[in-house]
């Protein structure tokens, strides 16, 4: 039986041996994490399993789950969650070609892990003020019209 939308599978994996043996941190926010990870693929042109390609797995595991509002540890759990949910798809029969996708997730499980810090921002991202820098010299940014060290500063 094969079904184009992972998302019809996903309760069916949920009373698998595969999602069973899983580490708790990798159950916590599972459905949520799958769903994300597939909505994200469907954005990158992956509507169905059929469209779903390493490289396609590869890009969303990298660019977008690392910026997930999860806790750090269902984070570095996401490659353990896919290969367990693709290794279902393959030993079930749902979706045999899954074995390629699941040992592109456990080629690249460490390398996204070693991606994220320990507060869960993931690494080589530039981190920017939300406002910029007041000199002391400059006019203050209330509005008052004194210098920054006569006016706020002081």
């Amino acid at each position: 039986m094969f079904s184009s939308s992972p998302h019809d599978l996903l309760p069916e994996y949920f009373e698998s041996e595969h999602y069973l043996f899983l580490a708790s941190e990798a159950k916590e926010h599972a459905e949520a994490a799958l769903a994300a990870f597939f909505d994200r693929a469907a954005a990158r042109g992956a509507a169905g399993m059929g469209d779903l390609t390493p490289a396609v797995v590869e890009a969303t595991l990298f660019q977008d789950m690392g910026r997930l509002d999860l806790p750090v540890s269902a984070k570095k759990a996401l490659p353990d969650l896919l290969q367990g949910f693709f290794g279902f798809l393959r030993e079930t029969g749902h979706y045999p070609a899954a074995g390629a996708l699941e040992m592109c997730v456990e080629a690249v499980g460490a390398r996204f892990r070693a991606s994220l810090r320990d507060d869960g921002s993931v690494r080589g991202e530039t981190y920017r003020k939300a406002s910029a820098e007041v000199g002391r010299n400059d006019p203050c940014f209330c509005g008052s019209g004194l210098k920054y060290k006569k006016c706020c500063g002081s």
